[in-house]
């Protein structure tokens, strides 16, 4: 999913735990410095549609 979310919206930045860089269990994504979803926030995984209707709604 997040391979072809960044294909379509080079913008677009997801984040997880890779390498220990980010908080364990963390997921995230910001389009243009706007964070769109937080795991924290809403306790579980977008779906790819989710996203694309947040960018679409914020650009």
């Amino acid at each position: 999913m997040a391979q072809a979310l960044k294909a379509e919206f080079p913008g677009l930045e997801i984040a997880g735990n890779e390498g220990g860089n980010y908080r364990i269990g963390a997921f995230e994504v910001t389009f243009d410095g706007k964070l769109l979803f937080s795991h924290f926030e809403q306790g579980g995984f977008p779906e790819s549609g989710d996203i694309v209707a947040k960018i679409r709604e914020n650009s």
